[in-house]
């Protein structure tokens, strides 16, 4: 295959590679955002978890049902291995890593429709879901990046 030939096989398939360059970059930024955010879904979830435990077995320690010496040392030491423990911290940090990254998911689910559509797509498709992604994009410029059509009610003229 000489150059000038894989020249035209490029300049005939332009627009899909373009196409299918957006997609990719579509999908890219909406994982990249999951992930931020399934990160710190993650340490807010874990810690929350874990205080509300150490909260608990706290409040066990406290109180009595009968006067024993041996189970306030056994309430004393579940409490002891509750805060030592990271075993609901690893297991909870999954957790809420899985409900950011869902949810961003789910939040993004338009980008993310119109950038699986442009990569994966064939002729049409792909095409007509990447135009769909400049125009999402135009539109998420000019209203939330330089803030056109973005009502705050805190500061209204009058």
């Amino acid at each position: 295959m000489s150059i000038s030939t894989a020249l035209t096989s490029v300049k005939s398939n332009l627009t899909k590679y373009i196409a299918k360059g957006v997609g990719a970059a579509a999908l890219g930024v909406v994982a990249y955002d999951a992930h931020v955010v399934g990160k710190l879904q993650s340490d807010v979830y874990s810690k929350t978890g874990d205080a509300n435990a150490c909260m608990e077995a706290f409040n066990n320690t406290q109180y009595l049902s009968s006067p024993s010496v041996t189970t306030s040392k056994l309430k004393r030491g579940v409490f002891n291995w509750e805060v030592e423990s990271n075993l609901r911290h690893f297991i909870n940090s999954g957790i809420g890593y899985f409900k950011g990254f869902g949810s961003m998911l789910v939040n993004s689910v338009v980008p993310f429709g119109l950038g699986l559509g442009a990569l994966l797509g064939k002729g049409k498709w792909s095409k007509g879901s990447a135009i769909g992604l400049g125009i999402f994009g135009v539109v998420k410029l000019f209203k939330d990046v330089l803030g056109f059509g973005h009502y705050n009610d805190l500061n209204r003229k009058f």
